[in-house]
C-alpha cells in the first residue's frame, strides 16, 4: 500500500504574515508529528525509522498547475512503509480567504494528477483552518449520460475542534491548531490577540517542562509570526516574557532557527540598547572619577558629565 497525502489550508491574512511559508516550515521540521496528528491511520503504515526524503521543488510543477497569483506551498516526501515499500507523501497547502465552490473539484484534480503520475494509492485530506460553519465541502460528483464519478476525501476542520482537548494534547500540532483558531477569533482585536499569544508562548512553550526543545523552537517561531501584533504590542510582549525566556528557556537565545522571530528579535534589541546605555553610564562614572582626582569640585564635575550631585559624591567616596 502506498499513500500520497494532499493537504489544503484556508485562512485569512494579517499584515506581513506569510501563512503558507509558516505551515510549510513547521511541517518540514516536525513531519512525523504532523502525520500523527492529522492522519493517524497513515502514520501507522509509515516506518519513520528509515527516514524521510523531501524531494526537489521542480517535481511539484509536474503535479500541480499553479494558477497565476495564487500563493501555494507544497511538498513531496518520500517515505518507507512498514511493509518495506518506498512511497510518496504529497502535501499541498493553499491559502484562501473565503469559501470556494470549486474546492472539491480541485481536490479531485490533484488526486487524478497524482494518481496518473505515481500510480499509487492516495491518502487525501483537506485541512480547513477557517472557522466558518458554512465551509463544509461535499464530495466531488460527476455525471454525464451514464458516466458517473464520486470522489470523497478526508477533512480536518478547525471549527469542529474542542479547545480544552487541544490544550491537553501532547502533540505540538495541537498547539499549532490552537494558534490557528485564535488567529481567526482575534482577527479584529489585537489586544485580545496579545493576551492569547502571551498565554500560548508562556504557558505552552516557555514554562512547559515536558515540551521537547525541538517542539518549543518550532512552535515559538510559528506562533510568533502567525499571531501578528503591531510593534508596540510586540515590545510589550517581549517585556512580559523576558523573565521566562531568561529563566526557563534560555536555550532559545542560542537558537539560530528562531533568533529572527519578532518577540526574540525585540528581546535582543532591548538587550543591546540596555548594554549600550550601561556602557555610556560606566564611561561617565570613569570620567567623573578622573576629574575628581584632578581636583575639580563635585558641582563642576556633575555639570560636566551630566550626573547628579549625589552620584558624583558617591563616586568621590569610592576613590
Amino acid at each position: 500500500m502506498g499513500e500520497v497525502l494532499v493537504l489544503e489550508k484556508r485562512v485569512s491574512y494579517s499584515p506581513g504574515t506569510d501563512y503558507d511559508a509558516l505551515w510549510k516550515k513547521i511541517i518540514s521540521e516536525l513531519f512525523e508529528e504532523f502525520i500523527l496528528f492529522f492522519a493517524p491511520d497513515l502514520y501507522e503504515a509509515i516506518d519513520f525509522g528509515k527516514g524521510i526524503v523531501f524531494l526537489e521543488q521542480e517535481l511539484h510543477k509536474v503535479i500541480i498547475k499553479h494558477k497565476k497569483g495564487k500563493k501555494i506551498a507544497d511538498k513531496i516526501v518520500k517515505v518507507s512503509l512498514k511493509n518495506g515499500e518506498e512511497k510518496y507523501v504529497f502535501i499541498h497547502i493553499e491559502i484562501q480567504g473565503k469559501k470556494d465552490p470549486d474546492f472539491s473539484k480541485r481536490m479531485f484534480a490533484y488526486f487524478y494528477r497524482l494518481f496518473d503520475r505515481f500510480q499509487e494509492n492516495i491518502y487525501s485530506i483537506a485541512i480547513l483552518t477557517d472557522l466558518s460553519k458554512s465551509n463544509n465541502p461535499q464530495p466531488f460528483q460527476y455525471s454525464f449520460y451514464g458516466t458517473e464519478l464520486m470522489y470523497r476525501f478526508n477533512t480536518y476542520k478547525f471549527n469542529e475542534e474542542d479547545i480544552p482537548s487541544l490544550k491537553k494534547s501532547t502533540n505540538p500540532f495541537a498547539i499549532a491548531v490552537l494558534a490557528g483558531i485564535y488567529l481567526h477569533q482575534t482577527e479584529k482585536n489585537y489586544h485580545k490577540r496579545y493576551e492569547v499569544k502571551k498565554k500560548l508562548l508562556k504557558d505552552f512553550i516557555l514554562t512547559n517542562p515536558n515540551l521537547k526543545s525541538i517542539y518549543a523552537e518550532s512552535l515559538f517561531y510559528f506562533i510568533d509570526y502567525l499571531l501578528y501584533l503591531p510593534h508596540e504590542l510586540t515590545k510589550q510582549l517581549t517585556k512580559d516574557l523576558s523573565i521566562n525566556i531568561e529563566k526557563e528557556a534560555k536555550h532559545m537565545l542560542y537558537s539560530e532557527k528562531i533568533k529572527e522571530a519578532p518577540t526574540l528579535a525585540e528581546y535582543f534589541k532591548t538587550v543591546r540598547e540596555e548594554g549600550f546605555e550601561k556602557g555610556k553610564m560606566e564611561e561617565k562614572r570613569n570620567l567623573a572619577a578622573e576629574l575628581l582626582r584632578e581636583g575639580f569640585s563635585v558641582e563642576k564635575v556633575a555639570k560636566m558629565v551630566k550626573l547628579s550631585l549625589d552620584e558624583v559624591k558617591e563616586i568621590g567616596k569610592n576613590l
